[in-house]
């Protein structure tokens, strides 16, 4: 059990293990293979049972000593977003490192180096962003090109906050000559070619071949150049001294006129003064963030490649691979909520939705191909939008509606739409998180400020969206969708806020199908179709958990236990029983237990799981309209069910009849059902 609130995140190392990330105040937990991560533990064992549960509930893990946690700096007020009401980090990950942004602190990496090996690492992002040229009058000179510096400034330019902080400065009031062929240079002369700044180490004629090169040394044919910078140079802020004078640790070689000051420079864009960078992803082979400054959203793509390169300059030349900064304009006030990368680079802020792509599709993304194009202007909440197939789907920014960002051809960019009119009033209490489980029913589920979760069945190809909302014994604060290979599925962890003897109880639990999604070998081994069948029926009853929040006790060997514990987020309430495939007498959880026989082997503990069906009034078009208002009757109703074990149908719930089945053969049962 957790004893504050926590989120959940997933993390994705392999096809076949797969992590949730626990976050909560100031520390990090892991879970994998339905266990705590424990530092005694080699392969995800260790520990109590989970609990597990049904087709929307969970398997609860008790908190021992062994855990293994991480130290975090996310305190709870960075984890919740009070103002936006949804989570207050947001994470993508590439390969085993998870990238986690908050505005609150820097860029984050947690790296996978083992199973129990774990760490917690700054990113550290070199070269840029940088702000737009200084434009006052205000000089900045060095007290060197190389090494540790002092930088001066004859204005107010510097403040505490700017350790830390890149300053790029370039060079100013230059009279070194360009290059020229044949011309007779002395040792130690200084030229420019190409932007370049290059010094001679020897004395002579200069030959024909230009120097262009941006390291070591050539020769043109005459002269034995080396490259010395490129016009410009970078400085990191080590020490605040005052407004005007800072110590810094030079980056890159500085130009040599800067000794004598210069109007040309521009500060870093990141630093302790704003707030950090609010999301990212990776794009097109570049790692991007979105940060808000003081003059809007910005989307900041790095280096090809490089992913914490951010220098937009290519030894004095942008290229197609240098990095890329896009302000996100708009006529209403701005503020970015995440950013998404999927066929285009979309772009979500309070106010609009925007797509970033190159203006012609022939070239390369760079800061010469680049383009911006608002799509919508519903605005965004803070949450992450999830992809299914080539649909976006992100929240509105009341956190009231799902919004499908698809690609129209004809008018060759991006509509949004409104795929949650037929369930509007599911999210009266705001959507608060949202994921998408493909496996095994394609749904895009919804967590919603009340503690319930609601969920969309979704199929483009099938032409299906469907809503379902889902109660729990108690409220849903997190969730979180991981693959499970081994039982074929995706599974949902959650994190469940109870009631117990009037104090909050916070578990975290895994949400099972219900049934099984595969067989074992010797069901599916045997070659007799009716034998096969009888097996699989068995099977799913033996296997079957449809139980809310509950625990599962399997009795080993020589054990001989007359009571099952770890009940303590249950205590005061009525549970139901299922020993070995039998309902059992009810029993009142106190302290924490229940009494059991010697003689079950498989026992099943939780709360009971009401599921029910209304749907929704159907109007069919007639000769006078929509058919709305008007009387319709219906003579009949079809009813498909999937590995039901019983239920009751009618037109309402004071008239119900139970549900009969059937074999395929069995004509009296099928006469008694239908023709009645």
């Amino acid at each position: 059990m957790v004893n504050s609130r926590s989120f959940l995140v997933p993390f994705k190392y392999s096809h076949k293990v797969a992590y949730v990330v626990e976050f909560s105040h100031l520390k990090i937990r892991l879970f994998a293979k339905n266990k705590l991560v424990r530092l005694n533990g080699k392969d995800f064992a260790g520990g109590t049972d989970l609990i597990e549960d049904e087709e929307l509930d969970a398997q609860v893990q008790s908190v021992d000593d062994d855990a293994l946690v991480i130290d975090s700096p996310y305190r709870y007020e960075d984890l919740w977003d009070e103002e936006d009401k949804c989570m207050g980090i947001q994470t993508i990950q590439h390969s085993d490192v998870l990238y986690i942004f908050n505005e609150n602190h820097p860029i984050m990496m947690l790296k996978r180096y083992s199973n129990i090996d774990w760490r917690l690492e700054e990113l550290e992002i070199k070269n840029g962003p940088f702000m737009h040229m200084n434009t006052s009058e205000v000089i900045i000179s060095s007290s060197g090109v190389e090494g540790d510096v002092v930088l001066t400034a004859n204005g107010d330019v510097f403040c505490s906050t700017d350790v830390g902080r890149l300053i790029r400065l370039r060079n100013y009031d230059d009279d070194t000559k360009a290059w020229s062929a044949g011309y007779e240079y002395k040792i130690d002369e200084m030229c420019v070619s190409d932007n370049k700044y290059y010094k001679a180490l020897n004395g002579a004629l200069s030959g024909s071949m230009k120097p262009v090169h941006s390291i070591g040394v050539k020769s043109d044919g005459g002269v034995r150049w080396r490259f010395v910078h490129d016009g410009l140079g970078i400085v990191k802020i080590t020490k605040f001294i005052d407004s005007k004078n800072v110590e810094a640790k030079v980056i890159s070689r500085l130009p040599d006129t800067v000794l004598d000051g210069t109007v040309y420079w521009e500060l870093g864009l990141l630093h302790n003064g704003i707030k950090h960078p609010k999301s990212g992803a990776f794009f097109r082979n570049r790692f991007c963030f979105l940060i808000n400054t003081d003059t809007g959203p910005n989307v900041c793509l790095s280096f090809v490649g490089d992913y914490n390169n951010f220098a937009d300059l290519d030894v004095g030349e942008a290229t197609a691979e240098t990095a890329i900064t896009v302000p996100v304009l708009n006529t209403e006030f701005n503020e970015g909520k995440w950013i998404y990368a999927g066929k285009s680079l979309f772009v979500g802020t309070g106010a609009s939705e925007f797509y970033i792509d190159v203006m012609t599709g022939s070239s390369a993304l760079a800061s010469d191909n680049v383009k911006i194009v608002q799509i919508s202007n519903i605005g965004s909440k803070g949450i992450l939008p999830v992809c299914v197939g080539s649909n976006v789907f992100f929240v509105d920014r009341y956190g009231l509606s799902i919004r499908d960002l698809s690609y129209d051809y004809y008018s060759e960019g991006y509509n949004e739409v409104d795929v949650s009119l037929l369930g509007k009033h599911l999210f009266s209490s705001k959507i608060v998180g949202m994921s998408f489980q493909e496996i095994p029913d394609k749904i895009l589920w919804c967590l919603i400020a009340d503690g319930t979760m609601v969920g969309m069945t979704f199929s483009q190809e099938q032409e299906v969206a469907a809503f379902s909302r889902h109660d729990f014994s108690g409220c849903v604060e997190s969730f979180a969708i991981v693959p499970n290979f081994d039982d074929c599925r995706d599974e949902m962890w959650i994190v469940v806020n109870r009631v117990v003897n009037s104090s909050n109880v916070r578990t975290v639990e895994k949400v099972e199908h219900g049934v099984p999604q595969a067989y074992p070998e010797s069901v599916w081994r045997e070659k007799s179709l009716s034998a096969k069948e009888d097996l699989k029926n068995e099977y799913v009853k033996n296997q079957a958990l449809y139980l809310d929040g509950f625990v599962l006790f399997e009795r080993g060997v020589d054990d001989d236990s007359v009571e099952i514990c770890g009940l303590e987020h249950l205590e005061g309430k009525k549970v139901k029983i299922f020993a070995d495939g039998c309902v059992e007498d009810d029993q009142m959880v106190i302290d924490g237990k229940i009494s059991i026989s010697k003689e079950w082997a498989k026992v099943l503990v939780g709360l009971p799981v009401i599921s029910q069906f209304i749907p929704q009034l159907k109007f069919i078009d007639g000769e006078l309209g929509s058919g709305l208002g008007q009387r319709q009757r219906i003579n009949h109703v079809m009813l498909v069910l999937y590995m039901s074990g019983g239920g009751k149908i009618g037109p309402d719930e004071d008239n119900l009849q139970e549900i009969y089945y059937r074999l395929t053969d069995d004509y009296e049962c099928f006469e008694r059902a239908f023709f009645r």
